[in-house]
């Protein structure tokens, strides 16, 4: 094993081999300023590894930071990248990852199209001219105490060091109770629910108006698709805290009526409100009068039947609903109907015929 293989890895670079002279051009030029990177086209040859996976998993565990590479939404989303970067996150997320994480794209990528939780970082535009400013991101004075410069001798001096450690622990007291009660931004995400399998037509998410529930403050923010909605100066008792929420939309609403906050990004999940489900009315003949037991066919693949009264009424569920819907009426004797529809429109009156 070289002496490079032996040192700590400050950065992994993620990328999919199409992006490889990309990311090469960022790994000659980091190694160059005497950090080490890990590139899996350069660094797996050189530990000779039969086994990549492991040695990838391993790299991932002891990077301080990471750099994800891309010249397509795409290769964001192929399953390894997506893996390896998400593996990143989430660590940062739960307080293992102290590092940054950087998003360097070509000028093809319009920021607002990358997946929200890379947008949430810092992300950086590739050309030559920026190869210093994606190097101080990741650099050796980025936040990490080890390059750090150590203590002149004289703060071992007996007299001074316990002074100084009282003082420091002083801050430390004052600075955990400050952060401890300071007021916190919720940053949140509504997406759909990802287990709902929904009919091709149900209209998409749009926007809707979220409101948030805090003490006896209601606080609502519009919210569009995948874009974060942040409500700002948030007690900080509240945080870890369940609140109540909702969402107004046509046809959209939360998965639950409450969630809890907390300092990190909140995703709520969003399911059909049932404004699309239901589908009624009477059916009756040219005098007005109820025909009972039709057959009212819905969409060709669903039957209910009227009632003595000429009622009829089904609640779909949620793979079954959409924006419009062919009702097919048949009674014996009668003549077929047929008719449009839209849910929303209330009762309707279907007028059977007999023929002539």
């Amino acid at each position: 094993m070289t002496e490079d293989q032996e040192k700590s890895i400050d950065i992994f670079i993620s990328f999919k081999s199409a992006d490889i002279e990309l990311a090469e051009s960022i790994y000659n030029y980091l190694r160059s300023n005497g950090l080490s990177v890990f590139l899996s086209s350069e660094t797996l040859p050189q530990l000779g590894s039969s086994d990549y996976r492991k040695a990838i998993d391993k790299a991932l565990d002891e990077c301080k930071h990471m750099i994800v590479v891309s010249s397509k939404v795409e290769y964001l989303n192929s399953s390894w990248v997506e893996a390896e970067w998400g593996f990143y996150v989430g660590e940062k997320r739960a307080g293992r990852k102290k590092g940054n994480i950087l998003t360097v794209v070509t000028d093809d990528i319009e920021i607002k199209d990358l997946p929200a939780s890379l947008r949430y970082y810092q992300v950086i535009f590739y050309s030559k001219d920026n190869l210093d400013q994606i190097a101080a991101y990741v650099g050796k004075d980025y936040e990490d105490p080890q390059y750090k410069p150590k203590p002149k001798n004289f703060f071992k001096s007996k007299k001074i060091l316990p002074g100084i450690l009282i003082l420091a622990a002083g801050m430390g007291i004052w600075y955990y109770i400050n952060e401890k009660n300071k007021p916190f931004d919720v940053t949140v995400f509504a997406e759909k629910e990802k287990v709902l399998q929904l009919n091709a037509d149900y209209p998409a998410f749009e926007s809707g108006l979220l409101s948030l529930y805090i003490g006896n403050k209601e606080d609502s923010r519009t919210i569009l698709p995948n874009q974060p909605v942040t409500f700002q100066q948030v007690p900080a008792s509240f945080v870890h805290q369940k609140i109540a929420a909702k969402i107004t939309s046509p046809y959209w609403k939360l998965a639950a009526d409450s969630i809890v906050i907390s300092k990190l990004p909140v995703h709520l999940p969003l399911i059909p409100n049932g404004a699309l489900a239901n589908i009624y009315g009477n059916i009756k003949d040219i005098r007005g009068e109820a025909v009972a037991d039709c057959s009212i066919i819905i969409d060709t693949d669903t039957t209910v039947n009227s009632s003595a009264t000429g009622f009829f009424k089904i609640t779909l569920p949620y793979h079954m609903q959409k924006s419009q819907y062919k009702l097919t009426v048949n009674k014996k004797n009668y003549q077929s109907q047929r008719l449009d529809y839209f849910p929303g429109s209330g009762n309707i009156d279907v007028i059977m015929k007999k023929p002539k």
